[in-house]
């Protein structure tokens, strides 16, 4: 195995992977980092169980590597942090959550960047991919709550972002309900 690094988004300690790619344009994740969450999304995607799961850890792993300042990381943050939203406070499920950010993430928005938290909370995507290893009834049930409590610690985590996040959202889901 291959030493570890910390991870400059969530801060857990990762495998060294040099030789992959680090120059991603908007997520502030080390490679090894980076590779265990494609690792997660290559798991939840061969599992048609585990749908919800992923969609909501993409704005999960997202929001908790929100990278440097820049028009495209603020959108993504943006838009992760709007999905969390309405997952935990308008109860959407993964579809209509993607459908809202589409809305409100349209070509011509502009989004100001949101000053990270110090701390992303205790809940990393290893954590998360070690629930995915269990064939026993119920390794989705489990999955699910893990993907939950990671997210949730998240959006904890931006906690001093969450009104902004609330308004903007708000304003475009009601916006296209004719509120």
């Amino acid at each position: 195995m291959p030493a570890g690094v910390r991870c400059p988004g969530c801060e857990a300690i990762v495998p060294d992977l040099p030789e992959l790619r680090t120059d991603h344009l908007y997520v502030g994740a080390a490679p090894g980092c980076w590779a265990t969450y494609t690792e997660l999304i290559g798991r939840q995607m061969a599992d048609p169980g585990l749908f919800e799961s992923r969609m909501l850890s993409v704005d999960v792993y997202m929001a908790q590597h929100p990278g440097v300042p820049g028009r495209q990381s603020s959108q993504s943050v943006w838009g992760h942090l709007i999905g969390l939203y309405l997952v935990f406070e308008r109860g959407y499920d993964g579809i209509a959550s993607a459908r809202a950010k589409a809305r409100v993430a349209t070509p011509e928005a502009t989004f100001e960047w949101l000053e990270p938290p110090a701390s992303m909370g205790p809940i990393t995507v290893l954590d998360v991919l070690a629930t995915t290893t269990a064939d026993e009834h119920g390794a989705a049930d489990e999955h699910g709550a893990a993907v939950g409590r990671w997210a949730a610690s998240v959006w904890a985590a931006w906690a001093p972002h969450q009104g902004a996040v609330r308004t903007r959202a708000d304003a475009a889901v009601d916006r296209r309900h004719g509120r």
